[in-house]
């Protein structure tokens, strides 16, 4: 990414929008090295001008949003429609989600396992879809018990 003249005629704060390495991890609530293996892998996009990365807030929103976009969508839903009866971990799990936190970061606060707020956050899902009337297929359960039909031995 090239700047021109005319932008910096401004000052630095031009370059508003841009976030350093700190503020960008800290926007996204992850460690600073956390943050950078990301950045090296592909996964977050910057600029890097000399020995320095700048992060478009745009760029880190939309990336916050693929991450967990879905998950807050599912909270705000499952919280406000008046039919899906959530417990307090439930309810609480929601609050989370829609206040940014990670589920790792829930399940401390909790004082619950990262799997015990994910099995929850699969209830809270399979809630949400039964009330919206898109039962997910069970295909592990199906598998399982496919041997337990009955066959059929009428002989004609």
């Amino acid at each position: 990414m090239a700047i021109r003249n005319s932008e910096l005629q401004d000052g630095p704060h031009a370059l508003n929008p841009m976030l350093t390495t700190h503020e960008a991890a800290k926007l996204l609530n992850l460690s600073y090295w956390h943050f950078m293996h990301l950045v090296e892998a592909g996964r977050i996009s910057g600029v890097r001008i000399v020995d320095r990365w700048l992060f478009s807030l745009d760029d880190l929103l939309a990336y916050r949003r693929s991450k967990y976009g879905e998950l807050e969508d599912l909270a705000r839903t499952a919280l406000n429609h008046p039919r899906i009866e959530l417990t307090e971990k439930q309810r609480s799990i929601c609050h989370g989600l829609i206040n940014d936190e990670r589920p790792s970061a829930i399940a401390r606060k909790l004082q619950q396992s990262r799997q015990a707020v994910h099995s929850q956050i699969a209830l809270i899902r399979e809630k949400v879809a039964r009330i919206q009337g898109e039962v997910p297929p069970s295909t592990s359960l199906h598998r399982k018990t496919a041997h337990l039909r009955p066959v059929s031995r009428h002989t004609v």
